[in-house]
């Protein structure tokens, strides 16, 4: 990749952490027969021994137990942990209960959401453009209740935890790396608990055969991976370009339930999801636009 420009390989490497986070919903969908929890908690524990030597070899450990030494931020990231493990959990639940369209709409809509989340807790403002957006997102969730008599609720559920644990994260300065490895490392001993229990009431799959070891130590390679290749892209390429390919994974975990899982998409849903991805076009069109305007 020499030959390429910083810009260049930047897009590269983030395309790379969109098709991980991508494929997870194909990789989880061989993984049905196993607790969602467990899984979720090989995520983290896995991820701490990838993450933890990612972080030796970059020199990293004195920041992240500074960070880990600062109350503020210890209690800020036992939130965060705690917040990610939830949003793991229900993502895979929803791949294992052939719900796997209402996260790809949770994904979708999360980038709305994380505008309303600036506007009422960090003081930033709408411009005519992204409140057209949330306006029509907002049409969007209204128009699937009213027409299937169910409220969204896990969609909604995932796009908020993962909006909660960006803003928490957003309220501390820890970089990408050392952050999620402090996380993982808070969380270790209560996953590892939780482990155990499974293990105790007979419901494990980690150590039973080398199909189900390995997918789940998988697990912590596919969340490791995702994180270093998309924050190493954030350092190369502009936040509007990062902005728009974020689109990119939940694209792919709307098209895996749809053509390899098989999941129903009727009139209403698809409605649903056409004016979410017009609400994300209006958006895009405003991210280019305040960058071409910080740019001149």
């Amino acid at each position: 990749m020499k030959h390429l420009t910083d810009e260049q390989r930047g897009v590269v490497f983030a395309v790379i952490a969109h098709l991980f986070w991508g494929m997870m919903a194909v990789y989880f969908g061989f993984m049905r027969h196993i607790n969602p929890w467990e899984i979720a908690v090989n995520r983290g524990i896995w991820s701490v021994v990838i993450a933890g030597f990612i972080v030796w070899w970059l020199g990293l450990f004195g920041k992240t137990f500074s960070a880990l030494s600062n109350p503020r931020y210890l209690v800020i990231l036992t939130l965060t942990s705690a917040t990610i493990v939830f949003n793991w959990t229900l993502y895979v639940w929803c791949i294992q209960q052939g719900r796997t369209l209402d996260a790809s709409q949770g994904y979708f809509i999360n980038p709305l959401m994380n505008v309303v989340a600036g506007y009422i807790f960090l003081g930033e403002r709408f411009n005519k453009l992204q409140m057209a957006a949330i306006a029509l997102a907002v049409v969007a969730v209204l128009t699937q209740t009213i027409a299937t008599g169910v409220f969204p609720y896990i969609g909604l559920s995932l796009a908020a935890s993962f909006c909660m644990y960006g803003l928490l994260r957003k309220t501390i300065a820890i970089g990408a790396i050392e952050g999620f490895f402090a996380e993982v490392l808070i969380i270790a001993l209560p996953l590892l608990a939780l482990e155990f229990w499974l293990f105790k009431n007979g419901q494990a799959h980690f150590g039973d055969g080398v199909f189900n070891t390995l997918m789940l130590m998988g697990c912590g390679v596919f969340t490791t991976g995702a994180l270093l290749f998309y924050s190493t892209s954030l350092k190369l390429i502009r936040y509007s370009t990062a902005g728009l390919l974020q689109y990119l994974s939940p694209s792919l975990v709307f098209l895996t339930a749809v053509f390899i899982f098989g999941e129903r998409l009727d009139f209403w849903k698809l409605l649903s999801f056409a004016m979410i991805w017009a609400a994300l076009v209006i958006y895009s069109i405003s991210t280019v636009t305040s960058a071409r305007e910080v740019n001149v």
